[in-house]
């Protein structure tokens, strides 16, 4: 009977919001910031009504009816009083927010979860805009022109309060310690800096999905499982990739995205895993600036080789994150906690190979058909290439001996020089490569007379990444259990 009731009154007050919404928009003779604003405030504001809910599929069909309604609407302009004459799809990703936040808080049962994410969302982005817009003249940030200090300093103070008042409120006698006025104070300082670069990187309305989920999670993380040897590990992630994005080797959107996997691999899996995540982002980015003339000619033919963003983050540290959620989901099955470190044995012994096989002399040869290539092409193998993916498939197994001694070591640097020759295969089989009118092979179309040759138009170098890299810890786990 608490379902319905919460049910009805949901939809009543959904209707109030519309109706509110719709009346502000005449009263500005059409919908206007003011409108628009005022229905993400008033939306997010339903969270207040989900603990009425016992049930899952009570708990999510609010939001999944706010993704179909929001869809439509985008669609078809049905609601003018939130709706923006672009192809924003923020409302939608709010919904999204929505429906994923309340569901996973559910199973989970971390009830700040949702709570932290959609009112920071709600009233940080929410008021920052109104704020900004009226007095943030100051906009120095490159990568975000758009977004004033002043709208950043409002999501910083909006996000800190939000996480302190509802840890605070939702506080039980089994994490007292959690909320004494050190971690309390930690933990809302740190989801505030986050927020701002969730909030900052947000581009086409995306900020509507970074921000409340980025926040939502990481503090519930900090809280039901930050240690302060937690807290410490994302002091210095922040401080290493903050340096790197000063060096211009990743992205701020890139930054967004390996905090985030920071977050869940220590959060989860601990602090070999999550010091794996740094070894191998360090490493990486170290062995990819040495460069020589060999080198230079050999990466025109690759796909671009800039800064780190989001994609790449994802692509090579996707599959590590759920095998830690799976080790958390599953207590005592440490096989994927082991598997996770292979996954960051193989991107290393790939990311060797190809940055260090560059810089030496020597033929390279098409690791299917044994025809010599270009330096640079994927699925070329060469000597120098090879002994570097053992130095890097050995140096990020080696995070794995203090839980699983010697002999997960072995098994993980095994995986990972496989994880490397199935990348390479790959490379050869379905990354697209294309021939110039002047009969040069390539990765990327650069002129509009470039010829698909070989392998598939949608299959990039960072897709053959992530399918090599999913496919390891399924070999690992037939190994695992035939051993």
């Amino acid at each position: 009977m608490g379902n319905l009731v919460g049910l009805f009154i949901s939809m009543i007050y959904i209707l109030f919001i519309l109706v509110l919404g719709t009346a502000v928009a005449k009263l500005s003779k059409g919908a206007s910031e003011s409108s628009r604003k005022l229905v993400h405030i008033l939306v997010g504001n339903w969270v207040f009504l989900s603990p009425m809910f016992t049930e899952l599929i009570f708990v999510v069909l609010v939001p999944f009816t706010f993704i179909i309604v929001n869809s439509l609407s985008l669609k078809y302009n049905l609601i003018k009083a939130m709706e923006r004459d672009d192809d924003s799809l923020g409302t939608v990703y709010y919904a999204i927010s929505m429906f994923v936040l309340t569901g996973v808080g559910y199973l989970l049962q971390w009830p700040i979860l949702p709570f932290i994410g959609l009112l920071i969302m709600a009233y940080g982005d929410g008021l920052a805009a109104i704020i900004g817009k009226k007095w943030g003249k100051n906009k120095p940030f490159t990568f975000a022109p758009e977004k004033s200090v002043v709208g950043s300093m409002t999501v910083f103070f909006i996000a800190f309060l939000v996480t302190c008042i509802t840890i605070v409120v939702a506080e039980d006698i089994g994490r007292m310690e959690k909320t004494n006025p050190m971690y309390l104070i930690m933990i809302g300082l740190l989801t505030g800096f986050f927020a701002v670069i969730l909030e900052l990187s947000g581009k086409k309305g995306s900020d509507n999905l970074l921000l409340p989920i980025g926040t939502g999670f990481f503090a519930s993380v900090c809280y039901y499982l930050g240690t302060t040897g937690f807290y410490l590990y994302m002091m210095v992630a922040a401080l290493v990739l903050y340096l790197a994005f000063w060096l211009k080797a990743i992205t701020m959107d890139g930054i967004v995205f390996a905090l985030m996997t920071a977050t869940f691999l220590y959060g989860f899996g601990g602090v070999w895993i999550g010091t794996s995540l740094l070894l191998f982002f360090v490493l990486g980015s170290l062995v990819s600036k040495l460069k020589n003339d060999r080198k230079l000619r050999a990466e025109k033919l690759q796909e671009a080789t800039q800064a780190r963003n989001w994609i790449q983050v994802i692509c090579n540290s996707l599959p590590a994150t759920v095998l830690v959620w799976l080790y958390f989901l599953f207590p005592g099955k440490e096989v994927f906690l082991l598997l996770a470190f292979a996954v960051f044995s193989a991107a290393a012994a790939d990311t060797f190979s190809s940055e260090l096989g560059m810089l030496f002399k020597g033929k390279v040869f098409s690791i299917l058909t044994g025809k010599e290539i270009a330096p640079g092409l994927s699925g070329g193998v060469s000597l120098g290439g090879f002994f570097a993916s053992i130095l890097g498939g050995f140096l990020l197994s080696l995070p794995a001996y203090p839980i699983f001694d010697i002999q997960g070591v072995l098994f993980v640097f095994l995986l990972g020089i496989l994880g490397g020759f199935i990348d390479s295969i790959f490379g050869a089989l379905i990354q697209r490569k294309y021939r110039t009118e002047t009969g040069i092979l390539q990765e990327m179309v650069k002129t509009e007379g470039d010829l698909l040759v070989a392998g598939f138009s949608f299959v990039s170098n960072h897709m053959v990444n992530l399918l090599s890299l999913s496919i390891i810890p399924m070999i690992g786990m037939v190994f695992y259990c035939l051993l």
